[in-house]
């Protein structure tokens, strides 16, 4: 432990508790070829029953790692070298195969980042959880099922246990996994990113379902995260972690409010600042990010100049400023024939040197959008076109079908460089195929200067995936498609899963892109502080539909649509304690015909109470 540490102390006529989690001075190191390389090195910490604690820190820094040994988990080539893991005064890596069993998803329970992942495809929800019901001896019939799936507030229990997982939103799949995750009534719940890849107001939704199910259930939580504000509004206390140790350990509002370790006080400095400016502190007003002047981005003199679509009955059209590079009208586009549309007549455009963001919750169409703008996913009708000036080519066709020039000119950076780089392939080789494709060659040198470029550098051309962080694979996917030299990238929710600093790194690196190429952008995120510091303009999608567009600061401060409020006030900042209230869920407003135009290109679609 280190001076910072405080210890949860029962205050006056409060029981006295034993930890349910104790870690005693642990090491762990990792095999590398003939070394041992130490990971996790004298880190030290206890959780008592309906305490939280929050690990945070950057990637490789050892806090998944240490947040796994909680169920006696380790990976391959991986072993304990000190101290030692009590678990509701077991210790974990004493007990026998069977005890390990009972203590995984008995005793102690995971929930992690990516519930898409860890959710069977080809099973129906209501067998998976039936499935973690049996596993540890409980009643799993239907009943206890539907119970469970209401215990985490899921609509209609009753038809989604019918579902397969891809027929489920992000939020309802990470309910279903914390569903599994609480069936045995554990002691202990290790939260591991559980909320990276959901929208504010789902994480909002999902983190108070959390809160409520520790107090109920009296569990001890560990909280893995590299969201300062969700582990700021949930957690008791807070270890920060570097290079395997802990720097700084403090209650969390101690922590937010004098950071002692100069790393904790890096970690903060890195956060996007994503609040009015009148609720800033006057020592965070800040001359670059959200606060930085932006250029007139209006595109010329449509109605898709504001990413709207239709515009208000006798509104003034915008004097043409710049020919847009890609020009939207009433775009829908639909999975398959009798589904609800996905994207559902959408209007926007995008113009030269310009970063327009779309936000929205987890299926607003968002995602549906960069995919379509990709060639990935084919327009069902609508107008859809690129022009650079040099490029001219009809978005609504697949890739394939797509001329060689409008490919290489319209490149996708995906949201999980894990998933999206062949784990066999070296750094190289995964660069230098787009390279031989639109280039028609890939030298060494070249492939070495694109790594250069996203700040990596030519030494980690002979390296696999898995020998990466997070960050640095995610610097391969931007390489990969600069290696196509596009004048428009689509940035899919790249920094989702990425700590602040190496967040901010990635951010620094598209924006000095943008202006050392002129390129396009059109930037998919859930965080609204992150697109404050990134975007020209911002459009808000719910429901397959743009509710809301306009400049950044505009959308920020200005008067908005209602489900734009909503998400503003379901952001979590860091050194909030208290979680947003964000409601029941319920749409409690409709659409009306038409459009408000507040002037400067910002303008809401009308609304009623529902």
């Amino acid at each position: 432990m280190t001076d910072q540490q405080t210890v949860h102390r029962p205050q006056a006529g409060e029981p006295e508790q034993r930890p349910l989690v104790r870690v005693e001075d642990l090491a762990v190191s990792y095999a590398a070829g003939r070394r041992t390389v130490p990971v996790v090195r004298g880190v030290s910490f206890s959780v008592a029953a309906g305490r939280t604690l929050g690990l945070v820190g950057e990637s490789g820094s050892g806090k998944s790692t240490v947040a796994r040994t909680l169920l006696a988990h380790l990976r391959a080539g991986s072993r304990i070298t000190g101290g030692r893991v009590l678990v509701d005064g077991q210790d974990v890596f004493a007990l026998s195969a069977a005890g390990r069993r009972a203590l995984r998803g008995g005793t102690a329970s995971v929930v992690a980042q990516n519930a898409g992942q860890a959710l069977t495809p080809s099973m129906r929800v209501g067998e998976q959880v039936r499935e973690a019901l049996r596993a540890h001896g409980e009643p799993d019939g239907p009943d206890r099922v539907v119970e469970l799936l209401r215990l985490v507030r899921l609509p209609d229990p009753d038809t989604i246990v019918r579902r397969f997982p891809h027929q489920l939103s992000g939020g309802q799949q990470q309910r279903v996994a914390i569903a599994m995750a609480v069936a045995a009534r554990p002691r202990v719940l290790v939260l591991d990113e559980p909320t990276t890849a959901l929208d504010v107001v789902t994480q909002a939704a999902v983190l108070d379902l959390v809160a409520d199910l520790g107090r109920e259930l009296g569990m001890a939580v560990l909280l893995v995260s590299h969201d300062l504000g969700v582990v700021s509004a949930m957690a008791d206390e807070i270890a920060v972690m570097r290079a395997g140790e802990v720097v700084e350990h403090a209650a969390t509002a101690a922590l937010f409010a004098a950071p002692q370790h100069e790393y904790t006080r890096a970690l903060l400095a890195a956060v996007p600042d994503g609040r009015r400016p009148e609720q800033r502190r006057p020592e965070q007003r800040r001359t670059g990010g959200a606060d930085r002047p932006r250029r007139d981005a209006r595109v010329p003199g449509t109605v898709a100049d504001t990413a709207t679509g239709s515009a208000p009955p006798g509104s003034p059209v915008e004097p043409a400023v710049e020919r847009p590079v890609v020009d939207a009208q009433d775009l829908v586009v639909r999975y398959r024939r009798g589904l609800p549309a996905a994207v559902d007549g959408v209007s926007f455009a995008i113009a030269p040197r310009e970063t327009l963001a779309v936000v929205g919750e987890s299926g607003s169409g968002k995602s549906t959008l960069a995919t379509t703008l990709a060639g990935l996913v084919p327009a069902e009708s609508g107008s859809f076109t690129y022009d650079d000036g040099t490029v001219r080519g009809d978005l609504r066709e697949p890739v394939a079908a797509r001329s060689q020039e409008l490919r290489r000119a319209v490149q996708l950076v995906f949201q999980n460089a894990d998933t999206s780089l062949n784990p066999r392939r070296t750094v190289g080789a995964a660069v230098g195929r787009p390279l031989r494709l639109f280039t028609g060659s890939s030298s060494r040198a070249r492939v070495g200067e694109l790594l250069t470029q996203v700040g990596l550098g030519p030494e980690y051309a002979d390296r696999l995936p898995a020998q990466l962080s997070g960050g640095q694979r995610q610097r391969v996917g931007i390489a990969r498609a600069l290696a196509a030299e596009p004048r428009l990238v689509i940035a899919d929710e790249i920094t989702t899963a990425l700590d602040v600093q190496v967040q901010a790194g990635i951010l620094a690196l598209l924006d000095d892109l943008r202006r050392e190429r002129g390129l396009s952008c059109l930037f998919i995120s859930h965080d609204l502080a992150v697109v404050r510091g990134v975007a020209d303009r911002v459009a808000v999608m719910t429901g397959g539909r743009i509710v809301e567009v306009g400049p950044t600061e505009r959308v920020f401060t200005g008067t908005n649509h209602p489900y734009t409020r909503t998400l503003l006030r379901a952001t979590l900042e860091p050194g909030q304690t208290e979680l947003p209230d964000v409601g029941d869920g319920v749409q409690r407003w409709r659409d009306a015909p038409g459009w408000t135009d507040h002037g400067d290109g910002h303008r809401t679609r009308n609304w009623e109470d529902a």
